[in-house]
């Protein structure tokens, strides 16, 4: 008799398991995951021009191989946004000469900087290579880094 219950007790702690595993594998939960992947693929631009002026592009599409160079000119085309730049090529890679007719400028020590997520690039813009989810940023500073 005493075999019998611990037979059914195990049964019923089974079938409630699997109900509310059933439950909980269905629940929005999940859909709440898919969203926040699709969302991780995306990058976001900031410019920041030293004077008080800063525009934002956030949920940018991110590329296998997309650089920091690319996602500017990607943003400026699309923005009609006027860039210049030089390429050294190589490890050196692309330097950034004006953003939307703002310049460099040697004699006020100037510069077009660029961080991602936070932390100043240190190589050229061409050769940093995007992840999904990074936050760049292009700021006219004081100072060369």
């Amino acid at each position: 008799m005493k075999t019998i219950a611990k037979i059914i007790i195990i049964l019923a702690v089974f079938f409630v398991g699997f109900y509310f595993g059933q439950q909980q594998a269905s629940s929005p939960v999940e859909q709440e995951t898919v969203s926040t992947q699709e969302a991780i693929q995306r990058v976001s631009l900031m410019l920041d021009f030293g004077n008080g002026t800063i525009k934002t592009f956030r949920d940018i599409e991110w590329k296998q191989g997309m650089n920091v160079f690319d996602l500017l000119k990607s943003v400026a085309g699309k923005n009609n946004l006027e860039f210049s730049y030089k390429d050294y090529e190589g490890d050196l890679g692309v330097f950034i000469k004006s953003i939307d007719n703002l310049e460099n400028s040697a004699e006020g020590n100037f510069w077009w900087q660029y961080w991602v997520n936070n932390k100043y690039g240190k190589v050229g813009s061409s050769n940093y290579i995007l992840k999904p989810g990074d936050v760049i940023e292009w700021k006219l500073v004081r100072g060369q880094l």
